[in-house]
């Protein structure tokens, strides 16, 4: 049976049973799937997680009438995936269970510091603010992979049936060069594209090798970069009267990456 007609009567089966009352599809990953600044925030949910009700997997779940459990949390890493701690939390892999049969996941970036060095990079300070080395972003990119690998085991050990589907992050700059809107010099701008490749290289190999699926936002969203006509992602500075963090993505990106996914299923 094609791969898209297997998803098909997944979804179908999610749909139709999440009525039953327990959550079918997990939500899981780190800011870019969490939607910190887009209001309304889940409530109940932890503050500083800063888990919106418009994110991506909340569209999802509203087009596709899914019984959905969001647990993701702004800062996260992979680390916090499979072990918890992040904010007296556990782990979000905890969330799943025999009857989850759908889970997304957006994960890695905190892990390389790939919000953390750009955002040190635009800050506009003089002299500029202190990045983690790139020996330590080096250590982090070796790791990742086994840690991806151990997200898709861990969630299948919990429900053998469960379909992961990996959700990339959003493409933050243009093909070349900058703009004044990323407060980055050409080189630093090459710098971040090509931890930005990585990340995405990295996150699509796992997803082919663990036989997940996988949402290519950062090829969804090329020509929606934060130089863009079109963004769907901010730039360096905050807008005025909106609380998403720099380079996060918008309420505009969020909508679309969640009818992406309704549209893959």
């Amino acid at each position: 049976m094609p791969a898209s007609r297997v998803l098909l009567s997944l979804i179908v089966v999610l749909a139709t049973t999440a009525a039953a009352g327990a959550p079918q599809y997990v939500a899981m990953g780190s800011s870019y799937a969490a939607g910190p600044g887009i209001t309304p925030l889940v409530p109940g949910s932890p503050p500083r997680c800063a888990r919106s009700t418009l994110n991506y997997a909340h569209v999802l779940a509203g087009r596709r009438g899914l019984s959905l459990l969001d647990v993701t949390c702004s800062s996260a890493t992979t680390v916090d995936v499979l072990q918890g701690g992040q904010f007296d939390q556990p782990a979000q892999l905890d969330a799943v269970t025999p009857e989850t049969q759908l889970i997304t996941v957006t994960i890695g970036g905190n892990d390389v510091f790939f919000m953390t060095n750009l955002i040190a990079m635009s800050c506009g300070l003089p002299g500029g603010c202190a990045t983690r080395p790139d020996a330590q972003v080096q250590a982090r990119f070796a790791a990742l992979p086994e840690s991806l690998r151990q997200i898709v085991a861990g969630a299948q050990r919990r429900s053998p049936k469960v379909r992961v589907v990996f959700v990339n992050y959003f493409t933050v700059l243009p093909d070349q060069g900058t703009c004044a809107l990323l407060g980055l010099t050409p080189a630093q701008a090459d710098q971040v594209r090509a931890v930005a490749h990585r990340l995405a290289d990295i996150t699509r190999q796992v997803a082919q090798e663990s036989k997940a699926d996988l949402l290519d936002v950062a090829a969804l969203s090329r020509a929606h970069n934060a130089c863009s006509a079109d963004p769907w992602v901010l730039g360096a500075r905050p807008q005025p009267g909106v609380g998403i963090p720099p380079f996060h993505p918008n309420r505009e990106g969020m909508q679309a990456v969640g009818e992406a996914l309704a549209k893959l299923f």
